[in-house]
């Protein structure tokens, strides 16, 4: 299924690596970008201000490029946008607590009251982790925590 949720606007944040971006839906989410810069490769070439600069909107909303050799999907920074600003658990917290707490994707469906596929769509990055699965596992951290 493909998401409705398109960029109308982005406009780069003077000295930073950050975004501003406007969405179809009438949101605005500024997102910073300079983890995600760090953490790729391929996006080293961002970290030079005049190019990160030079964010241009991509046909229809999907995305936004530098050039043709950089893009960002509208999905990946919508995502980035919910996490950023605590909507949403990121994946990568997720899959630290059930390492943390040796919880199999069996196991952390059972603790948390979820199904398996639900666990495995969190815990493999294809579906957003709701704000309330995150309160969740934090609550079980502390029932489960010596005292």
């Amino acid at each position: 299924m493909t998401s409705k949720l398109r960029i109308a606007a982005a406009q780069p944040v003077a000295n930073s690596r950050s975004l501003i971006l406007d969405w179809n839906n009438g949101k605005r989410h500024t997102v910073d970008l300079s983890a995600y810069i760090d953490q790729f490769e391929a996006l080293t070439p961002l970290k030079d201000e005049t190019l990160f600069g030079q964010v241009t909107l991509g046909d229809w909303g999907f995305d936004v490029s530098w050039g043709n050799d950089i893009e960002l999907s509208a999905s990946t920074l919508h995502r980035l946008a919910l996490e950023l600003a605590g909507e949403v658990m990121p994946t990568r917290d997720f899959k630290q607590w059930m390492a943390k707490n040796n919880l199999s994707l069996s196991a952390a469906a059972i603790e948390l009251g979820f199904t398996r596929r639900t666990i495995t769509a969190y815990s493999s990055g294809a579906a957003l982790i709701p704000k309330h699965v995150a309160l969740a596992c934090r609550g079980w951290e502390y029932e489960h925590s010596p005292r």
